[in-house]
Parts: C-alpha cells; structure tokens; sequence
C-alpha cells in the first residue's frame, strides 16, 4: 500500500475492505506488529539503512519481505498468547474503531455515546439495565425508567436512575465522572458510595478514590477535543492513542513532563505538533505508523 505503486482497482478494493470495522481493527494489529519489526532498523544511526526504508525501490521490498519473515514468529506468538484489541472488540453488542466516536439509542431511550476503540455489552432485564464496559469509554444519559441503569467494569460499578455520567476503563483502574444528577459507585464486592454532580471516583480492585479537580478535562472527548489541566504527558499521549492508527510510544522521562491546554482528538497530527511546541520533546515518524515521543537532547 506505500510502494506508490497501487492500481486503482487495488486502491478501492482495499478501501472497500477496511471500512468494516473488524478489518480495520485487524488491520490496525497488522500495522502495530509491523512497526515492533521494524523499529530497530528505523532507529539505526546507519544513513544507508534510513535511505533503504526511505525510499519506494526493489531493494525496500526486499527488506520488507525479509523483516515479514523475520517478524511472523513474534507476530504469531503474540497474537496467540495476548488478547488484542480485536478480540475484545469482536462479540460485543456495540463498539466504535480507531478516531470513531459514535452515538447509540438503547432499547430504553438512554442514549450512549462510546470513545474511540471502545466496546460494550447490553444486557436489559425485568429489574435491572445493565451496561458492560468491556474498553475504552462510554458517556450515557439514563432515561426515566424505574430499573436502575448500572455500568460495570472490571473493577466495579456505576449505578443511577437519571443521572449522566462518564466512565473510562484505563489499564488497572476505572474512573467515573458525574455530569448531572447523582449516582451511586461501588466495588465488585461492597458498599455503593454517592458521588455528587461535577465529582469524579477512582475505582481499583481495592478502594474507590475522589479524583482531583483537574481530572475534569476527562470528559471532553465527547466534543473532539482534549481539556487538559497539569496532566503528565503519558496521559496526553494515552488519550490520543485511540485516535491514531499504528503505535505512539513515549519515552518515560518525557512521559513525566507536566501540560496544560486544549489539544484536538479528531486531528491528533496538530495535537502533537502542538506539544512539540511547548515542550522540551522531539517526536520522531518511521514508515507512516510507528511515533516515538521523547525529551530533546
């Protein structure tokens, strides 16, 4: 697809294919063991090796064909031994993709609104509306309805008859926010705690935390946008991930670095020039899906 070599016919084929979303995913996997492959050969010092990636000629097709076979143990291996972001998706009632927001009706009138990369599970019953956040995030607005709305996750849950809030499942923790109303938060085993309209919870497998005020940007992806008030720039970058085909990494003494501002989700390309701007950070792109984000020299 980069030779610059693609018929047409071969263009809209492909296009035709990645737009159902379990090929984009799929495809989105593919791209991500790519670069782990060809990481090391981009990062060499040796110029020849940079021209040999650079450049749309046989002798690059050689080195792809070469690093495919090199790097199909590992992709295999990994894809066997590690749930991916295809496999969590797959099976869920609804998901979104990579830089896809998405609106839902469910079958009550609550409306849902699901981050990129993100999945869930319905499940209404006589007594009770429950929502499982399998990944990512999800706002909802419950509907007026006696059974109580409940979000879990897979370390607790939220719980409400009106009220609109968000919850984000990150890599050990979920964090909930309520946006109006009011609504109770608790544990996988334990007391439900109420959380007040503008406040924000920590849940782990442990205990359920207040997060601080200046966690409140958490929310704004719903607009497309990213509100961030002293965050870490790991945080920033874990935010844009969703929004971004291939992989973004950052080193983790520039991940430490403190930020503030109002950075775009839907055009995560300025989102990092910006912070290129304002920070002491140099972000480096290998072969169109591979960004690496660290402090300047």
């Amino acid at each position: 697809m980069r030779s610059g070599e693609v018929l047409d016919d071969e263009q809209k084929a492909f296009e035709a294919w990645i737009a159902n979303a379990a090929n984009a995913q799929a495809w989105e996997r593919v791209q991500t063991h790519l670069g782990t492959t060809f990481l090391p050969l981009a990062r060499n010092s040796d110029s020849k090796v940079r021209r040999v990636l650079q450049s749309p000629d046989p002798q690059r097709r050689r080195l792809l064909r070469g690093a495919l076979v090199l790097g199909g143990v590992g992709v295999g291996a990994t894809l066997i031994g590690r749930q991916s972001t295809l496999l969590t998706s797959m099976g869920a009632d609804l998901s979104t993709t990579t830089a896809q927001r998405r609106d839902f009706k469910l079958p009550d009138g609550s409306t849902l609104v699901l981050d990129a990369r993100s999945a869930v599970d319905i499940d209404f019953t006589a007594s009770q509306r429950n929502v499982m956040l399998r990944k990512g995030k999800l706002v909802i607005e419950a509907s007026d309805d006696p059974r109580p709305l409940v979000v879990r996750t897979s370390h607790g849950f939220a719980r409400s008859s009106d009220a609109r809030f968000m919850v984000s499942l990150q890599d050990d923790t979920t964090h909930v926010w309520v946006m109006t109303s009011s609504l109770c938060v608790g544990l996988l085993e334990g007391q439900c705690s109420l959380l007040k309209s503008g406040a924000g919870a920590r849940l782990n497998s442990r205990a359920i935390q207040p997060l601080a005020a200046n966690r409140k940007g958490e929310t704004s992806w719903e607009s497309g946008r990213l509100s961030v008030d002293d965050w870490a720039l790991g945080e920033v970058i874990q935010a844009l991930q969703p929004y971004r085909r291939g992989v973004l990494r950052i080193d983790p003494a520039a991940a430490q670095l403190r930020v503030s501002g109002l950075f775009s989700l839907d055009n995560s390309e300025r989102a990092l020039a910006s912070l290129e701007q304002i920070l002491p950070v140099r972000i480096e792109q290998y072969l169109g899906f591979w960004t690496r984000i660290e402090l300047r020299g």
